[in-house]
């Protein structure tokens, strides 16, 4: 609380008194004033409105308008009167209206006539003081017009604030005068002594001990008594403070022979003595920290200081017998020190509030250290347990398991404290078979034996099995007997599964080694034979022994060493070589088969599948003629007009000769079209030529340009067929590949296309080929008819070899399996094979849609 002056001390109150004594004054006179002229201003409404009923009525009835306004202006007159409204019905009904209003208002000082239209006056009657409204009845009983008097407060609002302002100018003028009169007096009886006292006091010495007495010459005898009494205990004081320098002295010399440091704390002014093993801790000398508290305040960490706070609360409020505190100080160095802070309270006032505090402070840094390298190993040891997806339990000499890892309680299903309820709560874990041994394993351990390893399941509260290596650890007491065990369960579920799975495979795959239809051996890196099932011996002819002593590279029937070292280096870079053919010399005879070798896990062993496709190459071959020999149908088709065109060029010519009618020009211009029909035959020849030949080579080929050709050869077997074609060929893409080969997958999936075509209606025959490139180096190439589409229980089929939906006498199944081998195999293209509903000249078809997505290769 702040200190006030003696002088406001004295004067204060009675200033209060003087001030509240008026102000009780002025209000009382200000509410009988206000009632008294509130009063006389109902009254004088009153008289005026007694007036006016006496005298209105005459000059209502007869119609004096203007006569009764002149009286109701001179009622006007009356500073409070507001407004004085008549609503004259007599004179309204002349007019048709139920009354005609008119009267008077007061605005800005003026009397004017009222308008109910204007805003401002209607504002000004909102604001009335009060109000009084009378009927003006005439002899017959018959309301004939009504006055409404409007009062205003203007004139009462004057007088009372001449009344509020009267009464604080008096307030005012009393407080100045009580305020000189006190002032005089306290200065010269009290003040001037005071400040005799004052100024010999704060000339002291460095401890604030007077160096001369007071003066006792006060004319107040209470303030020379004061004087005196103040002269003895400044005496006191002195030999006191002697006294306490000598203790000090001893006390520095016992401070300063200890580790810790020490603070006295003077509550009230806030002065800490700080020793100098206190300073030294910090790394400071004596002479650089000051005796502030603030010099420790600022060092501690901002981080502890509201802990601090608390327990240093928690202590003054005599919740503890000392206070305790652990915080980081900062040192000299920058860096922080852990310390110790411990303190009592040594002095208390009358009202027991703690006045010093003494304490010490001690350098804990290293054990804070040591504690945290403890916790840190610990967490580590903890986490490692905590977060190790094994269970980890400890089970006492009583069965009961009090320590378990948090792996174990997410497995099982249950808290620790579950677990630890009540001894072997965990049993329930475990197969009833497998209990009793679990019970026999505790009892062997009371008895110091344990066993270290078994396999058995657990199940968790969920009811989940899980298949669990245990390894058991005991710990014995120093007498020898049993303490606790430790107990470390791996799950080895999935383990235990794959091993089923691969003795199930071994099994499988040995079935299929020994019942499988193609040829399967295991070669060595040399390809020489290692194990072969029945159907690879049987298929080469060989005995067993003579077989085991060949090399997979012998049997083959055309020699190629360098060949077969590519081949052997594919297989040890990639892993594999898939789907070639290679025509082997058995024992009697020789079997074109389909190839695939693959690297084992081992590194050091191959398999070899082979299948006999002799039979199959054979329809191929058959197929391939039968193409061609639609092809040659096709051919034939595209000639016969280009030959018609020739024959009858060549007759017209001769015709013209023999009537000796032929010139010059017609001459060349047939035969300049002759020679374009024979080019036109010529390309024909040579499309079919290129197609025909067996030519293996991979080079740098176009897809578009492939798609031409190969239309080239079917464009009038289509039109034969009413088959309307529309190409969308706008994007390309170059490839490594075969000409020939793609040549063959398009003709087949378009010869597909034409013979479901054939089985609709001539107007719904369409075929669209379209090409879209998806990105650079990737090209879609889509075939889309309307031929009704493929049932979907077997789409999926159409690419195996053998499969038709035709009748046996018009397919033979290997069309599209020779499409999908050449696109995918051999061009490492995808295949998306679907059915499409679209719309076509506004007409809706459904048919099958071929995609082949070709990868950009170039050499």
């Amino acid at each position: 609380m702040k200190n006030r002056t003696l002088i406001v001390s004295f004067l204060l109150p009675f200033l209060i008194t003087i001030i509240t004594i008026m102000s009780f004054y002025t209000v009382y006179n200000y509410f009988e004033t206000k009632n008294r002229l509130i009063n006389d201003i109902n009254l004088r409404m009153n008289s005026i409105s007694k007036q006016l009923n006496d005298s209105l009525p005459h000059f209502i009835n007869s119609y004096a308008i203007s006569e009764y306004k002149k009286l109701i202006e001179n009622q006007m007159q009356d500073n409070n009167i507001l407004a004085i409204i008549v609503k004259d019905y007599s004179y309204g009904k002349i007019f048709g209206k139920e009354f005609i209003e008119s009267g008077k208002i007061r605005e800005f000082d003026k009397i004017l006539d009222f308008d109910r239209e204007y805003a401002n006056h209607n504002n000004l009657l909102n604001e009335n003081f009060s109000y009084i409204k009378t009927d003006l009845i005439d002899n017959f009983n018959t309301k004939i017009a009504e006055i409404e008097l409007y009062s205003s407060s203007n004139e009462l609002n004057t007088k009372l604030n001449e009344i509020v302002k009267k009464s604080i100018f008096e307030i005012i003028i009393l407080s100045l005068f009580i305020i000189i009169l006190v002032f005089f007096i306290i200065k010269t009886l009290i003040l001037k002594p005071i400040f005799n006292m004052v100024d010999a006091i704060q000339n002291n010495d460095k401890y604030g001990i007077p160096k001369e007495n007071i003066p006792e010459n006060n004319r107040v005898k209470e303030l020379n008594e004061l004087s005196k009494k103040m002269n003895e205990m400044i005496s006191t004081i002195k030999n006191s403070r002697y006294e306490i320098s000598q203790i000090n002295n001893k006390m520095e010399l016992i401070i300063n022979s200890i580790n810790d440091g020490i603070w006295d704390w003077n509550l009230k002014t806030n002065e800490v003595y700080y020793s100098n093993q206190w300073k030294k801790i910090l790394g400071f000398n004596d002479d650089e920290i000051k005796n502030d508290f603030n010099e420790w305040k600022s060092r501690v960490n901002p981080e502890h200081f509201e802990n601090i706070e608390k327990d240093l609360n928690y202590y003054l409020e005599s919740k503890s017998d000392i206070f305790k505190n652990e915080h980081q100080i900062l040192c000299k160095d920058g860096s922080y020190k852990w310390i110790l802070n411990r303190g009592i309270i040594v002095n208390r006032d009358e009202d027991g509030n703690p006045l010093r505090m003494i304490g010490t402070h001690t350098d804990i840094t290293f054990i804070k250290d040591l504690q945290k390298q403890i916790i840190k190993e610990k967490d580590f040891i903890s986490n490692i347990i905590d977060n190790s997806n094994v269970i980890i339990a400890v089970i006492d000499n009583k069965g009961r398991m009090f320590k378990v890892n948090k792996f174990t309680q997410e497995f099982t299903g249950y808290s620790q404290d579950e677990i630890a309820s009540v001894p072997f709560f965990w049993v329930r874990f475990l197969h009833k078979n497998v209990q009793v041994k679990i019970n026999e394993i505790v009892e062997e351990a009371k008895k110091g034996n344990i066993k270290k390893y078994f396999k058995a399941s657990c199940f968790s509260k969920n009811n989940e099995e899980k298949i669990f290596e245990w390894s058991n650890t005991l710990i014995k007491k120093a007498d020898g007997s049993i303490d606790y065990i430790v107990t470390i369960g791996i799950d080895v579920t999935e383990k235990e599964i794959i091993q089923k799975e691969i003795l199930q495979q071994k099994e499988e795959l040995e079935l299929i080694f020994n019942y499988s239809k193609d040829g399967i051996a295991i070669l060595d890196l040399n390809t020489r034979f290692l194990n072969f099932n029945d159907s690879f011996l049987n298929m080469t002819g060989f005995s067993k022994n003579e077989l085991l002593e060949k090399t997979v590279f012998q049997l083959v029937a055309k020699k190629d060493d360098e060949k077969n070292k590519r081949i052997i280096n594919q297989i040890l870079e990639e892993g594999f070589v898939n789907n070639f053919e290679e025509t082997f010399a058995f024992k009697d005879k020789r079997v074109i088969t389909n190839l695939s070798i693959s690297l084992l896990p081992n590194k050091e062993t191959l398999l070899m599948i082979i299948k006999d496709v002799s039979s199959l190459k054979v329809l191929q071959e058959q197929a391939k003629l039968a193409s061609l020999g639609e092809m040659i149908g096709n051919i034939a088709h595209q000639w016969r007009q280009p030959l018609s065109f020739i024959s009858i060029s060549a007759s017209s010519l001769k015709v013209k000769s023999e009537f000796n009618i032929l010139t010059k020009e017609e001459i060349n211009e047939t035969s300049t079209a002759i020679v374009k029909q024979t080019e036109y035959l010529s390309n024909t020849i040579d499309n079919f030529r290129d197609f025909i030949k067996e030519d293996k080579s991979y080079t740098n080929i176009s897809i578009k340009e492939v798609l031409d050709n190969s239309l080239n050869l079917v464009y009038a077997s289509l039109n034969n067929n009413f088959i309307n074609l529309t190409l969308e060929l706008d994007d390309d893409l170059s490839i490594l590949g075969n000409k020939n080969e793609l040549t063959e997958a398009f003709l087949n999936i378009i010869s597909n296309s034409k013979d479901a075509l054939k089985e609709k209606k001539e107007e719904d025959r369409f075929l669209f080929i379209k090409s879209k490139k998806l990105n650079e180096n990737r090209l879609k190439l889509k075939f889309l008819d309307s031929g009704g589409g493929i049932d979907e229980e077997i789409i999926s089929k159409v690419l195996e070899p053998y499969f038709t939906t035709k009748h046996k006498s018009q397919g033979t199944g290997l069309g599209l399996s020779i499409v999908d081998k050449i696109v995918r195999e051999r061009h490492k293209g995808t295949i998306e094979i679907y059915n499409e509903e679209f719309t076509h000249n506004q007409k809706i078809y459904k048919g099958l849609s071929f995609n082949i997505i070709f990868e950009k290769t170039e050499i």
